[in-house]
């Protein structure tokens, strides 16, 4: 009987090492793989903003007529061939000191791209996200971007770090680049929150947006209060150890960097 008992306990614990080490080695599998899409991502982007600069440093330089409409920069011209390749990809995000360089995708619900690259390839950590109901333009008044917060520093982990004033004065800024050109925003608030708080609506008419202002400002880490008015926020959130989300918010700035 005690035989019996110990050889089945052999068995479970072989098993729990095995399973362990498959988690293991799945987990190290996504970290690699996540960078290489990254990587690849990168690439495409560089080398089409470089078509890009080379058609317009081209023979058309010579000539003195100024070009009708708005000029297109590189780094739209590639976000554009990004986009027609992949049609959900509508811009990127960059933030100064951190390593948040990533794509942002919009998919037909808020679940989709929980677990899916920008590709719409399978991949554990995601790719960051505008919430489904907002407009691709981030025309509204309140722009909602998902992350995931990887411990191995991944996709919206960085956000951690705006927990401090310190990094927030030294890295105020959050840049959002589409087809259409760039979008600055100044982050003014951050705090952890439950998942079930109201800080994710595309608009807050009437009363709702004072209210809404009242509790960034019981809630914000940062001690200078929400300046009064209404303006335009984009919206960062991820999971958090101290509660369910780490919001991070940024207001519209006339700033291009």
């Amino acid at each position: 009987m005690k035989k019996n008992i110990i050889k089945i306990i052999e068995i479970i614990l072989v098993l729990c090492i095995l399973f362990s080490g498959y988690k293991i080695g799945s987990y190290y599998k996504s970290n690699r793989d996540f960078k290489k899409d990254q990587e690849e991502y990168q690439k495409i982007l560089a080398s089409a903003a470089e078509e890009s600069q080379e058609e317009k440093d081209g023979p058309d330089q010579e000539t003195t007529e100024k070009p009708e409409g708005p000029v297109i920069r590189p780094q739209q011209k590639a976000l554009q061939a990004l986009k027609a390749q992949y049609p959900d990809m509508i811009g990127k995000i960059q933030i100064p000191g951190t390593e948040i360089d990533f794509p942002i995708a919009q998919g037909r619900d808020n679940d989709f791209y929980l677990d899916h690259n920008y590709k719409k390839d399978y991949h554990p950590f995601g790719t960051i996200f505008l919430d489904y109901r907002n407009k691709a333009d981030f025309t509204d008044t309140n722009s909602v971007l998902y992350g995931h917060n990887v411990r191995s520093g991944h996709v919206f982990h960085d956000l951690e770090k705006f927990q401090e004033e310190s990094f927030v004065k030294d890295h105020p800024y959050i840049f959002i680049d589409t087809p259409e050109g760039r979008k600055t925003y100044k982050i003014v608030a951050v705090y952890p929150t439950s998942a079930y708080d109201k800080y994710r609506d595309p608009d807050y008419p009437g009363n709702q947006w004072e209210e809404f202002i009242k509790r960034i400002n019981k809630n914000n880490l940062l001690s200078t209060p929400m300046p009064p008015g209404k303006y335009r926020l984009l919206t960062l959130s991820t999971c958090s150890d101290v509660k369910d989300r780490l919001v991070v918010h940024g207001i519209e700035v006339d700033k291009d960097e």
